[in-house]
């Protein structure tokens, strides 16, 4: 049988699995997991994310592996519903639901799946408690070694996938100062009341937020009314947020779901601007990006200068009005509006664009010069970046109710940031409302891209040719002396260089997707060579 290991089994390892299963031949399919639990991953287990952080993908969005998620919610007996304060009427599509209870039904779905893997004929071996330490060539194939050495097992496979999921800094710091890992969440919710600094203002921060105000005070919820009161003893809690502008990502808002397609800034549109070679491409793709915001809301450029029709002005007059409109008081006011979109099930017309636009630039990202890419990444990333984190509303609900509280701000550090050691361990921050004193502050800026170099096995980061170079699909590494087996790299990290969307549970199930596919093209394609032999 065709041997191939899978190392990780979070989320991305669930869709490997789950596009491998489909194999026209069995296969020896084998998953190395380093913590206890398999199939839940990082950002969904219980040891690491308290149970009212949301997940930001409503529950229609979110790719099944055996099926989809609202009908394993609305299988799940009344007393556990219960538990997460839920009851049969709020199982929605559109609705959001705590990390944790994702990871549940994530976990489930693993076991689900490796046994319907195993009624196919493939033969499917889960290791928990098994971390790999490192990847080296033995007759032109993959071998692993495990942490532990005396493992004696033959671990030589044909195909390697590395699927190990978001890698976090264990000791994070900025300018020097140390700060203190938002993972696990206990980490922050163990801190005294006090100045607390979070670096960041997405989602990883609104998260932290939410934990410190759970950890020091109640949040008290009428309809769409949240009221903050802290405990007795942590009325001196003041949270400050810095970020580099100082503003928020803005609340989900209605939008079809399935996609209605775009009217001009589309796939095919974009593959014939491809076509026509990379000379000035993301400046192409971008006119299309304004023919499409004119076309859906014709206002909307209109209200800008002449110079957000360039990609340098679009990024620039975008966040001026952002920042214009305020930082935690637009928070509030934004709130109101995409509620009011959801009620009346009306889209947004230029965040819906922003939205959808996301995916298709996606496809020349690759195309792009490093210069190119390099502009992309200044002055579009972050507005596309700034429009798919759309928020959970209970979560910005519970923000604003400590603003009201006077418990929260939000500043912006500008292009002047700096961040000093002060006294008695003390944090200074310099903000564009002057410095500030922090106790303590919490790294909230989320995963940031890794190279292929920064994998954590050694001897085959040795072997890699041009390791500088980053990933393609199928994400097939060039590795000397591999020959006769591959290894394929989708460690988040390592995509994040260059796939900069590829976070969230539809990117896994995509990309996943991709890099399968190739494998079981080179399967089919052995297995045929073999029959001919024959």
């Amino acid at each position: 049988m065709h041997r191939i290991a899978v190392i990780g089994s979070g989320p991305m390892a669930l869709y490997t699995l789950k596009h491998l299963s489909m194999a026209k031949i069995p296969l020896a399919i084998t998953i190395f997991e380093a913590s206890s639990i398999a199939g839940v991953g990082m950002p969904y287990k219980p040891e690491l994310n308290a149970d009212y952080m949301l997940c930001n993908a409503f529950s229609r969005e979110i790719p099944p592996a055996t099926r989809p998620l609202l009908d394993w919610l609305k299988d799940q007996p009344e007393r556990e519903l219960s538990e997460w304060e839920l009851s049969p009427h709020d199982l929605t599509g559109r609705a959001f639901y705590p990390r944790v209870l994702i990871g549940e039904y994530l976990g489930e779905e693993f076991a689900a799946l490796c046994d319907k893997a195993r009624e196919k004929g493939h033969r499917v071996t889960v290791e928990t408690d098994c971390r790999v330490a490192d990847i080296v060539a033995r007759d032109g194939k993959p071998l692993l070694q495990l942490e532990n050495p005396a493992d004696s097992r033959d671990l030589l496979f044909d195909d390697v996938i590395i699927a190990s999921g978001h890698s976090w800094p264990k000791k994070p710091e900025v300018d020097g100062v140390r700060l203190t890992s938002p993972w696990p969440y206990t980490n922050i919710t163990a801190l005294d009341a006090g100045d607390i600094g979070i670096l960041g203002s997405s989602l990883s921060a609104i998260d932290v937020v939410v934990a410190l105000g759970h950890a020091h005070g109640v949040f008290e919820e009428s309809n769409d009314r949240v009221t903050w009161f802290p405990n007795d003893g942590s009325e001196n809690l003041r949270v400050t947020m810095v970020s580099h502008l100082g503003i928020m990502p803005e609340g989900d808002f209605y939008y079809p779901f399935p996609y209605e397609p775009l009217a001009c800034l589309t796939e095919d549109a974009v593959e014939a601007e491809i076509a026509e070679g990379p000379d000035r491409l993301l400046d192409r793709v971008f006119a299309l990006l304004c023919l499409e915001l004119d076309t859906s809301d014709p206002d909307y450029l209109a209200s800008f200068p002449p110079s957000a029709r360039t990609i340098e002005g679009f990024g620039s007059c975008y966040f001026e009005r952002r920042r214009e409109l305020g930082g935690l008081a637009a928070v509030k006011r934004d709130l109101v509006m995409a509620r009011e979109s959801l009620r009346q099930k009306e889209p947004i017309p230029h965040r819906y664009v922003l939205l959808r636009g996301h995916a298709i630039f996606d496809l020349v990202l690759r195309k792009l010069s490093e210069s190119e890419y390099a502009r992309f990444l200044e002055h579009l990333m972050p507005i596309f970046g700034d429009c798919y984190a759309a928020v959970p509303h209970l979560s910005l609900a519970r923000v604003i109710a400590m603003y009201d509280a006077g418990a929260l701000a939000l500043l912006p550090t500008g292009e002047g940031s700096a961040f000093a050691n002060g006294d008695e361990g003390s944090i200074m921050v310099e903000t564009e409302d002057g410095q500030i004193r922090l106790d303590i502050m919490i790294d909230a800026r989320g995963q940031s891209p890794g190279k292929l170099s920064d994998l954590a096995f050694p001897s085959l980061v040795a072997q890699l040719s041009g390791d500088e170079e980053p990933l393609a699909g199928p994400f097939e590494l060039a590795v000397s002396r591999l020959d006769a087996g591959r290894v394929v790299c989708l460690a988040l990290p390592q995509l994040l260089e260059r796939h900069p969307f590829s976070q969230g549970l539809v990117e896994c199930h995509e990309i996943s997707g991709i890099a399968v596919e190739r494998i079981l093209e080179r399967v089919d394609m052995v297995l045929n060579e073999q029959v001919e032999a024959s």
